[in-house]
């Protein structure tokens, strides 16, 4: 009797108590953690200070954006400081699978890798085009900035092999991003195209020729940028629904 309850003792097993649920606001509550966009900021993330160095796995910044941070001009601010911060973000070596947090190895890495695309993708391309006499060599710069998009598909997959989080739930989210992004991407080329024609020639693009009603786009550069907008996300699905 004894040796079995000593054994019984060795082997016990804590039950924990399951904090999370299959509940669709649990699901939320995971993702927008992930996101980072909690209003408490928790500041007790692993950053060690012999190296300053930041551990990916941390959540240093998790406060919202202020309101004056929000427009698009100013966000081009705030991927500048993202490439400031890939000189300080550890990385996971591939031969030894180990932390690297020498600040040397990373900037060299990141240096040979994506910092000249991502400076340019933080470059002010619409004030150049503007100075440049709206040159549009200058403009297709902007197009640049689609590389960004690679940060979402690496949440996408960081999610993907969180446990905490429904396989499916993610899939379905990926899937409605996915078709969000490729209407808005779809809008913005469609609008793109009808302001490369000459301003004498723009009643005959698609926009330009458009007549809802007693509505007309005739003049359309002159239009609300909202009405414009919803226009060409109308135009694009109209479009990939019964052409494509």
């Amino acid at each position: 009797m004894g040796r079995r309850s000593r054994a019984e003792e060795e082997y016990e097993v804590n039950e924990v108590e399951d904090t999370i649920t299959g509940s669709f606001g649990s699901r939320l509550c995971l993702v927008s953690s992930e996101l980072a966009l909690r209003k408490t900021a928790s500041f007790s993330t692993r950053f060690t200070r012999e190296t300053g160095v930041i551990d990916p796995g941390s959540r240093i910044l998790q406060l919202g954006l202020p309101e004056h941070l929000a427009s698009l001009e100013s966000a081009q601010i705030i991927f500048l400081v993202d490439v400031v911060l890939q000189f300080f973000i550890a990385y996971k070596d591939l031969h030894s699978h180990n932390m690297v947090y020498d600040r040397k190895s990373i900037a060299i890495r990141y240096a040979k890798g994506r910092l000249l695309v991502d400076l340019m993708g933080c470059m002010p391309w619409d004030a150049i085009y503007k100075v440049t006499g709206r040159r549009e060599v200058i403009r297709y710069m902007i197009w640049i900035r689609l590389y960004r998009a690679r940060k979402v598909a690496q949440f996408f997959k960081r999610m993907e092999k969180d446990v905490r989080i429904n396989y499916l739930f993610t899939r379905i989210v990926k899937l409605i991003t996915v078709e969000l992004y490729c209407t808005h991407t779809g809008a913005c080329i469609f609008y793109y195209l009808a302001t490369t024609i000459p301003a004498s020639e723009e009643g005959y693009t698609w926009i330009g020729s458009l007549t809802m009603g007693d509505y007309k786009y005739i003049n359309f550069r002159e239009i609300d940028f909202w009405t414009r907008y919803i226009t060409s996300l109308y135009f694009a699905i109209i479009t990939m629904a019964t052409v494509v």
